[in-house]
């Protein structure tokens, strides 16, 4: 059984270290990490059995004899070319990969036995054990490993094949094309009753013995209750049934193993991920073999205990309690990738109304020259103040999701700017590191703070024409200021009740351009006003929140 895996220097991982306690669930969203665990204990176990077979297990000058292995050969990983299994493709620099595990068997002692992958071209690799393992433990230290990718589509014809043969397939991804053949293996086992009796409690279907004596393998099902006895190739079984099939084929030949599974959830309906789970459990017990899974799915998780919950947001890390369990789901429900990405990258997260307050902001903090405007333009990390990507599902409140982000970055900050008719929660909150910053605007929205006489003519001007072509469009707009906003006109970064209580995106803008001959601006290209702008025309309140931004994220 695998207690703890060391990665440096292999693929994604530059120096990691997993924590096993038993069977474990590798959770967290694509491209996090955990099919490369998968395949980092997969390349151990064949790195090993290749340098067992040179036979020589005694150090010469504290080193190792070293084993080649040929590109074709590593079936562990699919590689166009050796330097993508490096970090970063750092292949060049002739460091070594180590993947370092530590084991034990029942009534043996434990064990450590760490395997570096050292560089030679693109299409070969040497290996052998560190140099500070010690000899008995890289002579016989047992641990049998199985690497079971998602299932692909079965070939309509499979022949017999050898070992080799197999290993290779399903280390490019194609456990598809050999299902038949672990079918064969376990119709001349012992668990060939035990198979067929639990794929007839998950499917009401009998599994047919199957056929190896012609070219190609025969291997069919048979409907209980109302098939009229008709037999059919597994190929023509539902996506869900085969991926079942396989993965209870695998644990059942595979007695005393570590079964790495690769999203065992794939083709499955809800219902029977909900069951998978426990089924895969109770025969990994029953057989003796650890299992170390790697999903998304909040269903499986959700029927996981916490402790056999491994989290790979950003570095991985033991659940403890079911709120954490749950708050994981809520972060595979919420979180994208590039939202790691970005947690990691930058000091905070800003939750606003939407893309067009942060386009105004960008562009008055250029006008300003403010210290925020590289922030805005390179790596702003910011988010709506409720994220849905999905049509009809609950959304995700900024404050719910700043915490999620917390499993990712503890020590993120994040602020909340909302508008000035938000009446939820509290209004403006002082920073506290490790809570939501709230700042609310004193008038409606943002876009009331565009509503200056003098740049809203420079923006007409843009639009008709400069000097004379835009002369009575731009008395126009003035002529409406005079009617309809005289206040404003008159002080354009005073305090006004209209500008405080009506929504200017809608009743105010629009209306003073339309009065200019100019109709149809979209809300989302209203930063053009902000672009035009000049410093001594942003309401000192803009200033006031860049700066608490500014201060928030430690800038």
């Amino acid at each position: 059984m695998i207690r703890k895996v060391v990665l440096r220097r292999f693929k994604r991982f530059a120096d990691e270290t997993f924590e096993f306690p038993g069977h474990i669930v590798l959770a967290g969203p694509n491209n996090t990490g955990k099919t490369t665990v998968l395949q980092a204990i997969a390349a151990w176990d064949l790195a090993l059995n290749r340098w067992r077979e040179l036979n020589r297990f005694q150090k010469y000058k504290g080193s190792y004899s070293k084993a080649p292995i040929a590109r074709q050969a590593f079936a562990a990983v699919p590689l166009r070319t050796f330097d993508l299994l490096w970090h970063e493709r750092s292949y060049r620099k002739r460091e070594p990969i180590e993947i370092e595990i530590y084991g034990d068997e029942p009534g043996a002692q434990a064990w450590r036995l760490a395997m570096e992958l050292t560089p030679d071209s693109t299409e070969q690799i040497y290996v052998r054990p560190k140099g500070d393992v010690d000899p008995e433990v890289a002579r016989n230290a047992k641990l049998l490993t199985v690497y079971i990718p998602p299932m692909t589509g079965l070939s309509t014809e499979e022949p017999v094949y050898q070992p080799p043969k197999q290993q290779q397939l399903l280390g490019q991804g194609k456990p598809g094309d050999i299902i038949r053949n672990i079918l064969v293996e376990a119709h001349h086992s012992a668990v060939w009753d035990k198979l067929q009796q639990t794929m007839r409690e998950l499917f009401n279907c009998e599994v047919i013995p199957p056929d190896a004596s012609g070219a190609h393998i025969i291997a069919e099902y048979q409907p209980l209750g109302g098939s009229n006895g008709h037999r059919f190739d597994i190929a023509s079984a539902g996506s869900g049934f085969q991926q079942v099939l396989m993965l209870l084929t695998f644990l059942y030949t595979h007695p005393a193993s570590v079964l790495l599974l690769d999203e065992p959830d794939a083709h499955l309906h809800i219902i029977l991920q909900d069951a998978i789970y426990g089924k895969l459990r109770a025969v990994a017990a029953e057989q003796k073999s650890q299992l170390i899974m790697a999903t998304h799915s909040e269903v499986i998780i959700d029927t996981v205990e916490p402790q056999e919950l491994c989290m790979l947001l950003d570095h991985p890390r033991l659940l403890s309690a079911e709120a954490e369990r749950n708050r994981l789901i809520e972060a595979l429900r919420f979180l994208s990738n590039s939202d790691i990405v970005l947690a990691l990258s930058t000091p905070g997260v800003l939750y606003a109304e939407g893309h067009t307050d942060i386009d105004i902001l960008k562009e008055w903090a250029r006008v300003l020259n403010h210290r925020l405007f590289e922030m805005f333009s390179a790596r702003l990390f910011w988010k709506p103040k409720v994220i849905n990507d999905r049509p009809g599902a609950r959304g995700c409140e900024a404050r719910d999701h700043y915490e999620i982000l917390k499993l990712v970055k503890p020590d993120i900050r994040g602020i909340e700017l909302v508008d000035g008719d938000d009446q939820k929660g509290k209004g403006a909150t002082p920073f506290e590191p490790g809570k939501l910053q709230r700042l609310r605007w004193q008038r409606y929205e943002v876009e009331s703070y565009l509503v200056h006489p003098t740049a809203i003519d420079r923006y007409i001007e843009a639009k008709v024409g400069q000097g004379e072509a835009s002369e009575l469009n731009r008395q126009d707009a003035r002529a409406y200021f005079e009617e309809q906003l005289p206040s404003v006109l008159r002080n354009p970064l005073g305090d006004h009740l209209i500008l405080n209580g009506v929504k200017a995106s809608e009743e105010i803008i629009p209306k003073i351009l339309a009065a200019a001959g100019i109709h149809g601006v979209a809300k989302r290209d209203f930063y053009e006003i902000a672009a035009l702008m000049r410093p001594e025309e942003i309401h000192p309140e803009v200033i006031e929140k860049l700066d608490a931004i500014a201060q928030a994220f430690g800038l």
